[in-house]
């Protein structure tokens, strides 16, 4: 009876627990689509003031953070009209620190459940943090 019960349980954490591969693009990789001009959608999950300090041209302000509550899953739904409407790829830009990685992860999955494509998805590899090209990032002064 132990043994089916530790099964079911065991089958019941696996199969809820969101999807471990994602795609993630190196800040190279997203620098060169950008510089020619590939179309791209950049996700930004900081806070409003991080975002404010820095983030790469171009990226939509959702505020969503670490998209834990559905709350903050709706902050995403901003950019939903510009991602159903194109083909582009779309790449989530996280926050810096642990709570920023599971947000990457989580708005991922969140895109997914909307029904974008996998394919189009993409998380930058270490976040805004790991994005050394300054000459592509900017300030918004508000």
């Amino acid at each position: 009876m132990k043994t089916a019960l530790f099964a079911v349980c065991a089958a019941l954490l696996i199969f809820s627990t969101p999807a471990i591969a994602q795609n993630f693009v190196e800040p190279e990789t997203l620098k060169q689509w950008l510089e020619t001009k590939r179309p791209v959608i950049l996700i930004d999950l900081q806070h409003a003031e991080a975002f404010r300090q820095r983030h790469i041209r171009g990226s939509i302000m959702t505020n969503a953070y670490s998209v834990e509550t559905a709350e903050q899953g709706k902050l995403l739904d901003i950019a939903l009209p510009r991602i159903k409407a194109s083909e582009s790829a779309v790449v989530i830009i996280h926050a810096p620190g642990k709570m920023g990685r599971i947000g990457g992860g989580n708005a991922y999955d969140y895109f997914m459940s909307k029904g974008i494509d996998e394919r189009r998805l993409f998380i930058l590899n270490g976040g805004i943090d790991n994005f050394p090209y300054e000459n592509l990032t900017e300030k918004s002064g508000k």
